[in-house]
């Protein structure tokens, strides 16, 4: 069906198929736009060209038949199925669909269908359940190479492909100029639009082999478009950012240096650069933003008070953002301790406390009385206003989203002069991906560690050996040091066989029945949390069992060995965080990786990296290699950034060389293709400049 009339970018419900319920399904998967739709590429190509050998086949195999319908049954119980025979030469198999069994009335007798999906063998019975069954048309070319969508099921294949399709015709109408000039796309040996679309949604059904070549060709097309687009909008936005006035920061040398002069520990050589170039950051007269990434204990705490004491200096204030109620009172006891003889008054802002002592904390932060307010979410609300906001810290950034930390920055002074930011990150990114998020960027790095601290012990030891377990943690015990204790859930869960809070509190408790143990977790409440927190922080819990709520920047020096269940269901980088919980004095630490029998061999893998690193960027760079498209670019990580709706870690690196030099072309392309690109990519400044 043709589209006669011009569609705005936003009117999906223009194409043929789609209302209203369809519209708010494609909302689901991500597709707000038309352009949206025509770059929802597929996740890979489906090989049709051979078919499978029944007498071959195990349970569980993925298959590829051709048969006749030969019998339709449709029972006749509460939930009726409808069960289709079909004769595929060799043997029979049978079809079984199981809910909104009406729209798979099309299916007739004699029929000639082709079936691909999961078969199921059990005794004699050979079944496929819900596969995916295309109806052979004599009269039409039947494709042998097909688009896979990654849709969560939530919009079928055959649905998914027609709307591309009719999307792919109006666009292909309405204007096939390329954005990019044909010198530029012959220099970096890339199709145009038209044909690197028409690549991945409509490969040849000839040949499986060059039908992927062409994808992936086309694929990368895409794939340096949207890296192109984020470095021009990265650019922009510094611009925008840098055109901004922040307020005058006064920073006299002497009495900075009388202050690390008190400090109980020296700095090290990365915290001295560290705060040499945040301190030149505040100099400037516009407001900076400064990642600053530093490995577990590497001191990023000191930094951040270091700075607010800029800030002090400077007569202004500064907003600590924290993520859990746990690190805001660590923050506040450290901050109030390191400033203990200078006039600094400092007040923790958190959710459970009266609504009195949050009317005195909010009056005092708008007075100008209050020097540093340390938070969670709370800091962020409407009612909670400053007198002349300087500095800006969010403490492990990639726990909140785009629009918390916007609505922080948003507090300006009634001057509109606007506050430096720093964001602190205990997660690496390895080097090789940081140089193509971060490149033109304000960005830190602390890869030092305290020089009195060592290396944690960490071994992987099997469920089975837990007696031996037991008996190193007895050792620890006895010199009165304190163990983490991780589990994954906080109850028993049948679908999944690991360790769990509740279960292990008791086994523990009955073990180790002379010693106080504590239990932490997300469904207890904040004053009990806060209070078992305040007891191992003081000694008198020796063991806390916990889920990774201890993840965050808890710091007990006298916690000297952590044992994390089941740690093939955490990720690299967070099991490389819940270690860092120990090893912060100068007593030897010990990291126990408890692992059931079942795990991979890709599983142990990975956790082999935990015992021969201790870097977590040498980790990071181990995780980015072993896992594959991860966390990084907000794919996967809860409350990440989520910039990049097609580029992968792998996309970016191995594409880096080629989107530099896209950036020397940029000239060359006139400023309505440049503004067509950012907008293709739906991309936004304020969610670009946020770290």
């Amino acid at each position: 069906m043709a589209i006669t009339k011009r569609l705005d970018d936003k009117d999906l419900e223009g194409l043929p198929g789609i209302g209203p319920a369809t519209r708010t399904q494609l909302n689901k998967i991500g597709i707000n736009r038309i352009s949206d739709l025509i770059l929802f590429l597929p996740t890979f190509l489906i090989n049709k060209t051979k078919l499978t050998d029944i007498a071959t086949v195990s349970n569980g195999d993925s298959c590829l038949f051709l048969g006749t319908i030969i019998k339709i049954l449709q029972t006749r119980n509460y939930k009726p199925n409808l069960i289709l025979t079909v004769d595929i030469g060799d043997a029979k198999i049978q079809i079984r669909f199981l809910h909104k069994i009406i729209i798979y009335s099309k299916y007739k007798l004699n029929m000639k269908i082709r079936i691909s999906g999961i078969l199921r063998i059990k005794g004699k019975l050979i079944e496929m359940i819900h596969p995916e069954v295309e109806i052979i048309d004599p009269d039409k070319k039947i494709e042998n190479v097909v688009p896979y969508y990654k849709t969560k099921k939530i919009v079928s294949q055959n649905k998914i492909r027609s709307f591309i399709r009719h999307a792919f015709n109006y666009i292909s109408q309405k204007n096939s100029t390329d954005i990019f000039p044909n010198n530029i796309l012959d220099n970096l040996g890339i199709p145009n639009h038209i044909d690197a679309l028409r690549f991945c949604h409509y490969p040849s059904s000839e040949n499986y082999d060059v039908s992927n070549v062409n994808f992936e060709l086309g694929r990368k097309r895409f794939v340096i478009e949207e890296l192109l687009a984020y470095k021009l909008l990265l650019l922009d936005a510094k611009k925008a950012y840098e055109s901004k006035k922040s307020h005058l920061f006064q920073i006299r040398e002497s009495i900075v240096d009388d202050f690390i002069s008190t400090l109980p520990f020296s700095l090290t050589t990365a915290q001295i650069n560290a705060v040499s170039e945040i301190k030149n950051s505040f100099l400037k007269p516009y407001p900076t933003k400064r990642l600053i990434q530093g490995d577990v204990g590497s001191g990023k705490t000191i930094i951040a008070i270091l700075a607010a004491y800029f800030a002090k200096l400077s007569r202004l204030q500064t907003a600590i953002l924290v993520p859990t109620e746990i690190l805001a009172d660590q923050h506040t006891k450290t901050f109030k301790k390191t400033f203990l003889n200078l006039p600094i008054k400092i007040e923790c802002l958190k959710s459970n406390l009266s609504s009195k002592e949050k009317t005195r904390i909010i009056e005092s932060v708008v007075s100008g009385d209050t020097d540093i307010l340390i938070g969670t979410h709370s800091i962020i609300q409407n009612d909670v206003n400053f007198y002349k906001l300087g500095l800006i810290i969010v403490d492990e950034q990639h726990k909140f989203g785009i629009k918390q930390r916007l609505s922080l920055t948003k507090k300006i002074s009634k001057d509109l002069m606007s506050p430096h930011e720093l964001y602190l990150s205990a997660t690496p990114i390895p080097r090789s991906l940081s140089l193509v998020l971060y490149e033109g960027l304000d960005y830190t790095v602390i890869n030092e560690s305290p020089k009195n601290r060592m290396a944690i012990q960490t071994k992987i030891i099997s469920h089975d050996d837990r007696a031996s377990l037991y008996k190193d943690i007895s050792k620890v015990l006895k010199k009165n040091e304190q163990v983490y204790w991780v589990c994954s859930c906080i109850d028993y869960t049948e679908s999944i066989e690991s360790e769990y809070v509740q279960g292990i509190y008791e086994d523990l408790s009955n073990r180790f029945a002379t010693k106080a143990i504590g239990m932490l977790h997300g469904r207890a409440n904040s004053k009990d949390n806060s209070n078992t927190m305040k007891k191992f922080v003081e000694g008198s819990i020796q063991i806390l069992v916990c889920t990774t709520m201890i993840e965050v920047g808890v710091d007990v020096g006298n916690a000297t060995c952590i044992v994390i269940e089941d740690p093939e269901r955490f990720g690299l980088s967070q099991l490389h965080q819940l270690r860092g919980r120990v090893g912060r004095s100068n007593k030897q630490s010990q990291c126990y990786l408890v692992c059931k029998n079942k795990i991979s061999d890709h599983a142990f893998e990975r956790l082999k990296a935990l015992e021969v690193y201790s870097s977590g960027f040498k980790i990071a760079e181990e995780d980015l290699k072993l896992r594959g498209a991860g966390d990084y670019m907000g794919h996967k990580q809860s409350g990440a950034n989520h910039n990049f709706k097609l580029a992968t870690p792998e996309d970016a690196l191995h594409n880096y060389d080629l989107v530099r030099e896209s950036m020397s072309y940029v000239d060359k392309i006139d400023d309505k293709n440049k503004n067509k690109l950012i907008k293709r990519w739906g991309k936004d400044t304020s969610e670009i400049i946020q770290l």
